[in-house]
C-alpha cells in the first residue's frame, strides 16, 4: 500500500494549522506576560507570581512543541512503522520549507525543553552543590519571582525560576531563555504562514471539520 504523505493524508491539513496554533498561543501568552510583569519607569519592582510562572511554563511548552513540529530525529522511533517514520520526516521538512528563511535561534535551542523536562534533576544537582558550597553564589535564592531588574537585590539573587521583566529573560538554575526572542520568532512564523495560499485571508488557526470518508487527496 502506498505511503500516506504530507499531500494526501486525511489529516495533513492539520500540520500547518497546528504550527499556526502553537505560534499564536505562544504570542498570546507572551503578550500577557509582558503586560503583567511590570517594569517601572524608575526604581525597581519585585513581584511574587506563581501564576505568571505558570504562563512562562506554558510558553516554553509551546516553543518546545513548535520545535518538535519542525525538527525530528532521522532514526525510526520506538513503535513507529516505516510509513509513519517517513511521514514524520517529510512533515518536518515541509513545514520548515513553508516558513522559509525565518531564523529560529531560541525556539530550536535545547535549553527550552530542558528547563521543563529536567527541572527535578537540576534542582537536585543544585541542592547538593549549594548545600556543600563553602561560599554560595548568592546569600538568597528566589523561586517563582518576577524582578524588574537584577538590582532589586544586592547582591543579585540565585535564580530558581526568576523572570527579569526589563530583559524579558527567564532564568531557571543554570539555564536562561529569552522570552522576548521566542515571541519575535513566533511572530515571524505566523508572518510566513500567512503567505501560504488559502491561509492569507485567515484571521487565525481556528478550528476545522475534516472528512474522513472520502478519497485521499
Amino acid at each position: 500500500m502506498a505511503d500516506v504523505t504530507f499531500d494526501n493524508g486525511k489529516l495533513s491539513t492539520l500540520y500547518v494549522h497546528e504550527l499556526w496554533w502553537l505560534s499564536s498561543s505562544l504570542i498570546r501568552k507572551a503578550e500577557y506576560l509582558f503586560e503583567e510583569a511590570k517594569t517601572p519607569e524608575s526604581g525597581y519592582l519585585l513581584q511574587v507570581s506563581p501564576e505568571l510562572h505558570s504562563v512562562i511554563a506554558s510558553i516554553l511548552a509551546d516553543a518546545a512543541n513548535i520545535k518538535k513540529m519542525l525538527v525530528t530525529p532521522s532514526a525510526k522511533l520506538n513503535g513507529e512503522s516505516g510509513g509513519q517514520s517517513r511521514l514524520r520526516k517529510e512533515r518536518a521538512n515541509r513545514l520548515k520549507a513553508l516558513i522559509g528563511d525565518v531564523e529560529l535561534k531560541e525556539i530550536l535551542n535545547h535549553k527550552v525543553r530542558n528547563t521543563l523536562e529536567h527541572f527535578d534533576e537540576y534542582i537536585d544537582e543544585a541542592n547538593v552543590k549549594l548545600s556543600k558550597a563553602k561560599t554560595p553564589p548568592s546569600p538568597m535564592a528566589a523561586y517563582n519571582m518576577i524582578l524588574s531588574h537584577w538590582e532589586v537585590t544586592n547582591p543579585p539573587v540565585y535564580p530558581v525560576r526568576v523572570y527579569i521583566s526589563s530583559e524579558k529573560m527567564f532564568y531557571n538554575l543554570k539555564w536562561k531563555v529569552n522570552i522576548g526572542l521566542l515571541y519575535e520568532e513566533a511572530m515571524a512564523i505566523i508572518g510566513e504562514l500567512k503567505k501560504v495560499p488559502g491561509l492569507d485571508q485567515e484571521e487565525g488557526p481556528g478550528g476545522l471539520m475534516l472528512r474522513l470518508d472520502g478519497p485521499n487527496a
